[in-house]
């Protein structure tokens, strides 16, 4: 029989540490077990430390009461199978966060948008008042975010989270869209959906896509008009398309502060899950001053008569996709590609590319598949061997008018250390620009 509660934490990435220190806090003994050595960092105290291990320490599955999986370790690592094998409750640092946080908390989920979404609702709340922790997957862990002020918490929410959590019991929770993403963890595009859609397991308000008939939704979000009272869409009013809850129009789209359609229904998503807290009319003037996240869609400034935009995180398809379909088809976009593609299908780049795509300048490990792609749908494409070249490249075929993109669709760890340094790089890129004036070239086909 065991005589004192000792949780063992596999893995120590920044999940892992946020929760040694939460335990050490409490007084509460735990253990560590991580594959990598061990961290400069100092170690919160009460804690057994086991480095480079991929296998349970002998005796400690005998002694643990818990375990906390850190998200970075797929269902199938050995050392989850070991305990789940070994009976023991697994759990995550969300469920530590739930039994602990004295107030509502909202979930976001999603493949693409949950951190600009999350975002804007801690937003619209801290203005609307509320004392409001933000974080989880995005920013500081969610651990972290525990106190005694915090009126309510927003919580950006991986798969990854979600699929070792328990029935999280959420105020708020919405799934903003499904891609092919992270298959490789979860083992199939079902696994990872069902991982997303559990995040409505036991919330008290779900909010979902028009169209979802599942999950005992209490609101939906859509881009067409609304068509019932619990819908926030988009309706054509004196010209333009304005935001509605209902058949209510509340504000011009072109008003918020986030450009590209994706960025219109990201504006749509935060609105729906706030309503219990805010009303709608009320809600969506706090959206005014609200700043975009780095490397989302952003502007960046560059040619006096070129639209550049820095979309760095778009590291999948789905996001890219999003990010092509904003624009009409009238061959005005300059794009910039490629990266690690994990080895997603990128075919349906090509149909969004058509008609939109002038000219593609592509880079990384993946540029090839994505060349053959724009061959197939008739788009101009040159393969480049740096940011630098690519942005020089794009500028020197750009038309007054004209936007140049980054949106690479793949991951950017085969050339940077992460998606914000190759949209820094780009940035700093264009702005060798400033006050340049376009020439208007074209692009041959390559």
């Amino acid at each position: 029989m065991k005589n004192a509660s000792l949780t063992v934490i596999l893995g120590f990435g920044v999940t892992g540490q946020s929760v040694a220190r939460h335990l050490s806090e409490k007084s509460l003994a735990f253990a560590v077990i991580d594959t990598r050595s061990q961290p400069r960092a100092a170690l919160p105290a009460n804690g057994e430390y086991y480095w480079q291990s991929d296998n349970w320490p002998h005796g400690l599955v005998k002694r643990a009461t818990k375990v906390v999986v850190s998200p970075g370790l797929s269902p199938q690592h050995p050392l989850v199978a070991q305990a789940r094998n070994a009976g023991l409750p697994v759990c995550t640092d969300i469920d530590l966060f739930l039994a602990n946080a004295e107030a509502p908390v909202i979930g976001v989920t999603g493949t693409n948008g949950k951190s600009t979404v999350v975002s804007l609702v801690g937003h619209l709340l801290q203005n609307h008042g509320f004392a409001c922790g933000v974080g989880g997957n995005l920013g500081p862990p969610a651990l972290d975010l525990l106190s005694e002020q915090a009126q309510i918490y927003v919580l950006e929410l991986s798969s990854f989270q979600l699929a070792h959590s328990g029935g999280l019991e959420l105020a708020s929770a919405a799934v903003l869209n499904i891609g092919d993403d992270h298959l490789d963890w979860h083992g199939s595009r079902a696994a990872y959906a069902a991982a997303k859609c559990s995040i409505y397991d036991r919330a008290q308000h779900r909010v979902g896509a028009v169209g979802v008939t599942d999950f005992g939704l209490d609101a939906w979000v859509g881009s067409d008009e609304p068509l019932q009272s619990d819908t926030w869409g988009l309706k054509d009013c004196r010209g333009e398309p304005w935001v509605c809850f209902a058949d209510k129009p509340l504000m011009p789209a072109k008003e918020l502060p986030l450009s590209g359609r994706h960025n219109i229904e990201n504006c749509l998503w935060a609105l729906a899950l706030v309503t219990p807290w805010i009303e709608p009319s009320l809600a969506i003037k706090h959206l005014t001053n609200f700043s975009p996240l780095p490397h989302r869609f952003v502007s960046v400034p560059g040619p006096a008569d070129l639209h550049c935009i820095d979309d760095s995180k778009a590291t999948n398809v789905g996001a890219t996709l999003a990010a092509l379909e904003g624009f009409e088809r009238n061959h005005s976009l300059i794009l910039i590609a490629g990266g690690d593609s994990k080895g997603a299908d990128l075919t349906p780049l090509g149909a969004a590319m058509e008609g939109r795509v002038r000219a593609l300048f592509t880079l990384g490990m993946d540029a090839q598949r994505i060349n053959d792609i724009a061959q197939h749908h008739g788009v101009a494409w040159r393969q480049v061997d740096t940011m630098d070249q690519a942005v020089d490249a794009g500028v020197a075929c750009a038309r007054a008018g004209d936007t140049l993109l980054l949106s690479p669709a793949c991951a950017s760890l085969d050339m940077y250390d992460n998606f914000a340094q190759r949209g820094d790089h780009f940035a700093a890129s264009v702005r060798r620009y400033l006050n340049f004036e376009t020439s208007g070239g074209d692009l041959e086909k390559s």
